[in-house]
């Protein structure tokens, strides 16, 4: 197919190096709402992308991940990158529990979790937290960050001293890395918030303080949940995106 459109796109994608992954993402995403990318059209290699583009080939891999994620794109083995649809299906994206209810579910068991922590975390497990961090935050590969990020949840409930409360917590797990990978595909410039908030709720953990503990991983939970129903992929209603059941 002609790629004229796809000169267009990266011309007027101003693309710097602050959040650039959301800047093709939302390029590619105008150029399929807008028509120049049809249902069934194939996208161009990602080497011709990251050249029109002026960027990395990882960044074009996970700005089409991300409309992956929105049900927009599709990979056929061996074929390429094709646009599924013109439109985001929330039922697709997330399956079957609303955003709003995990989120409330989340605030009932780990505010507790990060004040109990901070009464009762092990200088170990406090290390152990900092290390997870750590490796999170210098991994480049969005997936195993999605994965990461849910285990620092549970390990705070563990640390918690309450075995019933991070059993529930560790049952949340793949909702979790659901939650976070649609976040990320959402908005890829959540990734430095997160890491002040997450780094906010360790050092309140750190410091013995659990209203500071609490609050911080509200403040946490809080952002997370806008980030997704304030998203444009979002269907417009407080709360109606939905994540699959497992």
């Amino acid at each position: 197919m002609d790629n004229e459109w796809l000169k267009g796109v990266a011309a007027g994608a101003a693309v710097s190096r602050t959040r650039i992954v959301d800047q093709v993402r939302d390029s590619l995403l105008a150029a399929i709402r807008q028509g120049a990318l049809k249902v069934n059209d194939r996208l161009p290699s990602e080497n011709e992308m990251a050249t029109t583009f002026g960027v990395s080939r990882p960044v074009i891999r996970e700005a089409i991940t991300s409309l992956q994620v929105l049900g927009l794109i599709a990979s056929r083995p061996g074929s390429g990158n094709f646009v599924a649809s013109s439109e985001v299906n929330a039922d697709l994206i997330l399956g079957g529990f609303r955003t709003s209810d995990l989120s409330q579910v989340r605030k009932y068991l780990e505010l507790p979790s990060a004040e109990q922590s901070a009464i009762r975390a092990t200088d170990q497990q406090m290390q152990s937290l900092s290390k997870l961090l750590s490796t999170m935050e210098s991994e480049s590969d969005p997936e195993k960050r999605n994965l990461l990020d849910a285990e620092f949840h549970v390990q705070i409930a563990i640390s918690s001293g309450n075995a019933l409360l991070a059993k529930l917590i560790a049952g949340l797990r793949r909702l979790l890395e659901e939650e976070s990978k649609t976040a990320t595909a959402i908005s890829a410039g959540r990734r430095l918030p997160v890491h002040f908030e997450h780094h906010a709720i360790l050092e309140a953990i750190q410091s013995r303080d659990p209203a500071a503990a609490r609050k911080a991983m509200l403040d946490h939970l809080d952002a997370v949940e806008k980030t997704i129903n304030d998203s444009p992929q979002a269907d417009g209603a407080s709360g109606s995106a939905r994540l699959r059941r497992t």
